[in-house]
């Protein structure tokens, strides 16, 4: 799949069934307000969570990937769990107050992207330090990013099991960052007895010695990573090969600050010539600044580029999307409005994703041809006086015949019109099935995965993905595939072929559960 591909596929699938984000804040005068109803940037409704039934809510939140591991595979994926599980809304029936599903969802949440919007969900839910689960969350959280205070008032509120052996850790190191290091080490000590902890236990010393890093050092949880950066705030720190991925996305915001040429083309190219956590950071930077927003824009559109060849760019677009909307639209930057474009919708931002789609389409900007002010034709001019003398109007510039511009190929245009389109949940139109044919000629199984998804939300598609599906996997010299043409046309209402379908999966799987249901 082609780089453009790459990123539309992520940007629709990204944006497969949230529509367009909407801040999910919420001010009551009266009541309590439940754990499951604080957000973080969510996109879908206040009817998230009431909508289904609480004992099947946990069974799939239980069954996603959890916070201790490696975390999803699958990018687009991930972002679209993510959109759900940082969304805020009344708890299902029976579910009032509960805890240990509120930890569930901001457990699963962490495992699907980064720590900042997890712990920025932990930070507003209310009376935390009821819960030992969401308390820890939080405290991991806030010690993986360097908010250390935010950690140590957790691990000072908690209402129960204070005296387990990952607090009295906490406690330990906070009292440490604090100076108190008898107290510190009394502490450490009471942890050590009760479960030792090797690893924090050499970080610890370290630190309280004043011996330095110690060699190997690598991290396993955000307390450890808190630690390590403390003793070597300009080194770089690694996370373990075993620690969860978040952590190790937390770990490449230590070390020092990238160091730039002052001239900002010297530090782009300086930029570019980093690899890495480091290559990262410096674009970064530069994305950031406000002295040359051009030199924003090629850094964006580099820092774009490399998520997309790793398999990041929804993570990296997410984030830096917003920035889109500050850049200036000039024939250079319009090099990149393709990208520019995806990465506006993956952060929500539609006015930028039309404004760039605009451009893309007319060009950038005609100079400004507007008259000056000339002293011997305009009275209101400073210095101006009587006078019968005429002149032509003068200009800022010379008028220059502008290049011709062309438009990104039609295949390009249709990818951002097709993402576009999903972004702000308008699948069910004729111009969207023309959009959606269009993609599925000769399509890739990423494009079908698509198109089926959206075919299920809605999105008429004449029976076209159904065919599609099974003549790729017959191309493939697969078995054709049952159970999505089946749910599809379900969907589509289509009687005969659903039938038919449900009596071919019964007869694939007949003791299958998932079968039963399916044909049912």
């Amino acid at each position: 799949m082609s780089f453009v591909g790459r990123i539309s596929a992520g940007v629709a699938a990204l944006v497969l069934s949230a529509g367009a984000a909407h801040a999910q804040i919420e001010v009551r005068e009266l009541g309590a307000v439940d754990p499951l109803e604080v957000s973080a940037g969510g996109a879908l409704p206040d009817t998230v969570w009431s909508s289904g039934e609480v004992e099947a809510l946990r069974a799939v939140l239980t069954s996603l990937p959890d916070s201790h591991g490696a975390g999803w595979s699958n990018g687009p994926a991930a972002r679209l769990a993510l959109r759900a599980l940082l969304s805020g809304g009344e708890p299902p029936a029976r579910a009032e107050a509960a805890y240990d599903l509120a930890a569930l969802r901001a457990g699963r949440a962490l495992a699907a992207g980064r720590a900042q919007p997890v712990q920025r969900l932990l930070v507003r839910t209310p009376a935390i330090n009821e819960s030992d689960a969401l308390s820890r969350l939080l405290a991991e959280t806030s010690f993986a990013l360097g908010e250390i205070s935010e950690a140590c008032r957790a691990a000072d509120a908690l209402l129960e099991g204070r005296d387990t052996p990952y607090w009295l850790r906490a406690r330990a190191t906070c009292l440490a960052f604090d100076g108190n290091l008898p107290a510190a080490e009394l502490t450490a000590e009471l942890a050590r007895a009760r479960a030792p902890n090797p690893e924090f236990d050499t970080l610890f010393d370290a630190y309280v010695m004043e011996s330095g890093l110690p060699d190997g050092a690598a991290p396993l949880s955000g307390l450890q990573l808190a630690i390590a950066a403390r003793i070597a705030p300009e080194t770089r720190i690694a996370a373990a090969d075993a620690a969860p991925g978040w952590l190790k996305r937390a770990a490449t915001r230590t070390g020092p600050r990238i160091s730039l040429p002052e001239t900002l083309p010297e530090a782009l190219e300086a930029a570019v010539n980093l690899e890495g956590a480091d290559r990262a950071a410096a674009l970064g930077a530069l994305i950031g600044q406000d002295v040359d927003r051009e030199i924003a824009a090629e850094a964006l559109a580099i820092r774009l580029q490399d998520a997309a060849e790793s398999g990041e760019f929804l993570d990296v677009a997410s984030a830096y999307g917003a920035e889109v909307a500050r850049l200036p639209v000039t024939g250079d930057t319009l090099a990149h409005g393709v990208i520019f474009v995806f990465a506006a919708l993956a952060a929500d931002d539609i006015v930028a994703a039309d404004a760039w789609r605009e451009a893309l389409m007319d060009g950038p900007p005609r100079p400004d041809r507007t008259p000056v002010a000339d002293s011997l034709s305009d009275p209101a001019a400073p210095g101006a006086g009587p006078t019968d003398m005429t002149a032509p109007p003068a200009y800022a510039e010379p008028a220059i015949e502008e290049p011709d511009w062309t438009p990104p190929p039609a295949g390009r245009m249709v990818a951002i019109d097709f993402a576009r389109a999903v972004a702000e949940g308008r699948i069910e139109t004729d111009a969207f099935a023309a959009l959606m044919g269009a993609r599925i000629e000769g399509a890739t199984p990423a494009r079908l995965c698509q198109a089926a998804g959206l075919a299920a939300l809605g999105a008429e598609d004449d029976g076209a993905i159904r065919a599609a599906m099974t003549g790729l996997a017959r191309d493939a010299g697969a078995p054709a595939p049952v159970l999505g043409p089946l749910l599809l046309a379900a969907s589509a209402g289509a009687l005969g072929e659903t039938q038919l379908l449900a009596a071919h999966v019964l007869e694939q799987a007949p003791d299958s559960p998932e079968a039963c249901a399916a044909a049912a």
